[in-house]
């Protein structure tokens, strides 16, 4: 392994002029057209070769062209362990694949590798391996968009650690049978120093993040279902402090 990696940290740099070449010749990204040049040790034919063998087994051409199309549908999943609550959206173009199991397997295995490792970055979360058969995210959503035929898009993710002050909102619910996992098109996280005896109004809090359009001074914005009360009075009534928050959308 020492050495492979040698090897390749030694090879001559790479061109802007053969990257441009391959990119015209292929018309894949240029991180793969950089990970074929490093496989076959900067030889262009041989990369050439390699990105299209690749492509065609990873369905990269059709994600390629599919790539800039309007993904205004898809589903918000939250799941739920007792060490973390993550939360991730799914784009894709049209109602009907967001109801379709392939999409729901891959929305679910978006959720546990968020879990997993605990990230709320997008590029990081698209680099990790999925847990079903260790391919990174980002190459499972490709092939995914190969097999579906439409535009997918990871959108957004966000993972905390799972506390008894931690509550979840999902508008528009859609019915899962996922032990876990929840679905619907916005999705709260709060988190909050403790959880009230009465829970409901850490739930009128995440109704209220999830039905505003802006969320900066969270604690000075009157509440949504009740416009004589701020959220940050609700919480000094109740006894709890919203220490974080996350929303996710789709659309």
């Amino acid at each position: 392994m020492f050495l492979s990696i040698r090897r390749l940290s030694s090879a001559p740099a790479v061109s802007k002029k053969v990257l441009q070449s391959l990119r015209s010749e292929t018309g894949l990204p240029f991180i793969k057209i950089k990970e074929a040049l490093q496989v076959t040790n900067n030889n262009a034919e041989e990369a050439k070769e390699w990105l299209l063998a690749q492509a065609a087994q990873h369905n990269w051409t059709k994600a390629e062209k599919l790539k800039e199309r309007t993904t205004s549908q898809g589903l918000v999943g939250i799941y739920t362990t007792p060490e973390r609550v993550s939360m991730v959206s799914l784009l894709c173009e049209t109602d009907f694949v967001c109801r379709n199991s392939t999409f729901l397997n891959l929305l679910h295995h978006s959720l546990e590798t968020v879990s997993e490792h605990g990230v709320s970055s997008v590029d990081q979360a698209l680099t990790l391996p999925i847990s079903t058969d260790r391919e990174p995210l980002g190459e499972a959503i490709i092939s995914t968009v190969g097999s579906l035929g439409e535009n997918i898009k990871l959108s957004g993710v966000y993972s905390t650690p799972a506390t008894p002050g931690t509550g979840t909102y999902l508008h528009r619910r859609v019915e899962s049978d996922i032990a876990g996992l929840q679905l619907g098109t916005i999705g709260v996280v709060v988190s909050c120093d403790v959880m009230p005896v009465d829970p409901r109004p850490v739930n009128q809090i995440s109704q209220h993040i999830a039905g505003s359009s802006d969320l900066n001074n969270l604690s000075d914005q009157p509440l949504l279902q009740d416009e004589t009360v701020t959220v940050g009075q609700l919480c000094e009534t109740h006894g709890f402090k919203v220490l974080d928050f996350c929303k996710l959308s789709v659309g």
